[in-house]
């Protein structure tokens, strides 16, 4: 039962992954009567995460660890994920019929490998008799002394408890703030850079798996970050990339003041390639450093710095030679922007220390709830996100059992 007879009527404005969840894990308590507002159909937001196989969290047990994944929201989420783990979600999705498995990358997804048939078997969850859906955009909430009145384009509802998740773009921001929350500043994050070198953009689909790269900014020294990443038209994109454009969500940088990008493509040392020239004098230079990246990689550098490839590596001088191995062990790159409605997610949102992280509810309008992205918490790629979602969105669930 309900611990708060009250708490029978729930509004819940955004019906994407933390919405559409919370909906579903509400909807199991008879008592409560959940109505889900969203112009767009339920869960449709999860439809491109994953490349459309949705990556729905990551296999790490080690909460401090995990956490660690997150550039904003770290403490916050060590009571949130102390009480509904990545672990825990996985049993929860096991409930509702949904099996999961675990990549060698320890990313987790649907057996199903299809974003569209998970948001199919979880709308099913949705066909109960205390859940109603309305295609509505909410315009305002008001509260008033025992209510909340949710204002929509076409009507005005009245609700005893209402919750946002309305992720990082829409209107919620607005609608929080009406309701006194403070909202801090929205930057786009986990998005594509543009880079001052254009004439890499002649390497579109070329990728490098698993390369090192270390950034600096006016402030500070970034970590070392792992991963992939991709060369496209008109940019430098791919999770390692995104996790760069996380870490400097909150930097300025611009053609006179760029973000400075060195990345190691190659496992190699520069004195390993050296060697390896001397023991292949007799080959040319495009053979030999074709073996360490892509032919189209080598090409580029070689015309861009007016190189003949077609030269014996015994012929190579000591400027040539630089060139080269410093393009595979340390290739700096100048980030000068970011691409404009690239990022995945915001960086940003309600301020944290107006939530209790035990139930998700406001420290500052009784009855209102939070869940989601709306949150002032991002994570990087690899399930992060979505996991944030799930989380938050079982804990306001568990508020109203």
């Amino acid at each position: 039962m309900a611990q708060e007879s009250t708490y029978k009527d729930i509004a819940v404005i955004g019906c994407g992954a933390a919405g559409g969840f919370a909906s579903i894990l509400l909807c199991k308590n008879p008592l409560l009567n959940v109505t889900a507002f969203d112009t767009n159909e339920p869960f449709s937001t999860l439809l491109p995460t994953g490349g459309g196989r949705c990556n729905l969290s990551y296999n790490e047990n080690d909460i401090k660890e995990f956490v660690k994944n997150y550039p904003r929201g770290e403490k916050f989420l060590l009571s949130v994920f102390s009480k509904c783990s990545p672990q825990n979600t996985i049993h929860l999705f096991k409930d509702l019929g949904i099996k999961t498995y675990s990549q060698e990358d320890n990313r987790i997804f649907p057996v199903s490998d299809s974003s569209k048939i998970l948001i199919n078997d979880l709308k099913k969850h949705l066909q109960t008799s205390n859940f109603k859906y309305k295609k509505e955009k909410v315009i305002e909430i008001y509260k008033n002394e025992n209510y909340f009145q949710v204002k929509t384009e076409n009507c005005i509802y009245k609700f005893d408890a209402v919750i946002l998740t309305t992720g990082g773009k829409g209107n919620g921001f607005e609608l929080a703030r009406k309701l006194s929350h403070k909202i801090s500043d929205l930057k786009p994050s986990l998005c594509a850079l543009n880079i001052k070198e254009k004439y890499f953009y002649n390497l579109a689909g070329i990728s490098f798996k698993n390369v090192e790269i270390s950034t600096k900014t006016k402030k500070n020294k970034l970590p070392t970050c792992y991963g992939d990443i991709l060369f496209t038209h008109t940019s430098i994109s791919g999770p390692c990339i995104f996790k760069i454009s996380a870490l400097t969500a909150f930097e300025d940088f611009d053609e006179n003041n760029p973000l400075i990008i060195n990345i190691k493509l190659t496992d190699y040392t520069q004195e390993e390639i050296e060697n390896i020239l001397k023991k292949n004098s007799k080959k040319t230079i495009k053979n030999v450093f074709s073996e360490f990246a892509p032919e189209n990689f080598i090409n580029l550098i070689l015309k861009e710095n007016n190189i003949s490839g077609s030269k014996q590596t015994a012929q190579i001088n000591k400027k040539e030679k630089t060139i080269l191995i410093n393009a595979l062990t340390n290739l700096s790159l100048n980030a000068v922007s970011r691409v404009k409605g690239s990022e995945i997610v915001t960086a940003g949102g309600v301020e944290l220390n107006e939530i209790n992280p035990k139930t998700m509810e406001s420290k500052i309008c009784k009855g209102l709830f939070f869940a989601g992205e709306i949150l002032n918490i991002d994570g990087f790629t690899g399930g992060f996100n979505l996991q944030n979602c799930w989380s938050t969105a079982y804990i306001v669930s568990s508020a109203f059992n």
